[in-house]
């Protein structure tokens, strides 16, 4: 009876373990499946993630774009500007040579009055009484 005994505990051990076997692979699955889930989220999240972080990019890259446009009109304007304001300088300077002679003709002009005046005066009061 012994072996009888002991073969049925035996078997019930065996019968027990199996059930335990059956249980933790029960909860393998299930944690599998939580496991997978958690995977499909995260994937989802890091993609949109990852499509957040190319908008952000593709928003930057395209104000640095339009920043750089921007200054290379400013340059394009700076140029311009620099060329024009050479031209009003020398356009100045030949206006100050042109004021220059100018100044020079009339004092000159002066000059020649002053003589012809000092002629003229010297005309009258030598010769002809002034009336």
């Amino acid at each position: 009876m012994a072996t009888n005994e002991e073969f049925e505990r035996k078997m019930s051990f065996i019968v027990e373990q199996q059930a335990q076997f059956a249980s933790d692979m029960q909860e393998l699955r299930e944690s599998q499946s939580e496991t997978n889930q958690v995977v499909a989220q995260t994937g989802e999240i890091v993609a949109r993630l990852a499509n957040v972080t190319l908008e952000g990019f593709n928003a930057t890259l395209e104000g640095f774009n339009d920043v750089n446009a921007k200054i290379d009109a400013l340059v394009d304007a700076q140029i311009r500007t620099e060329e024009q304001l050479r031209r009003t300088d020398e356009q100045l300077n030949r206006t100050d040579e042109q004021q220059r002679r100018t100044d020079e003709q009339v004092s000159r002009t002066d000059e020649s009055l002053r003589a012809l005046l000092k002629v003229v005066n010297n005309h009258i009061s030598g010769g002809h009484p002034s009336v």
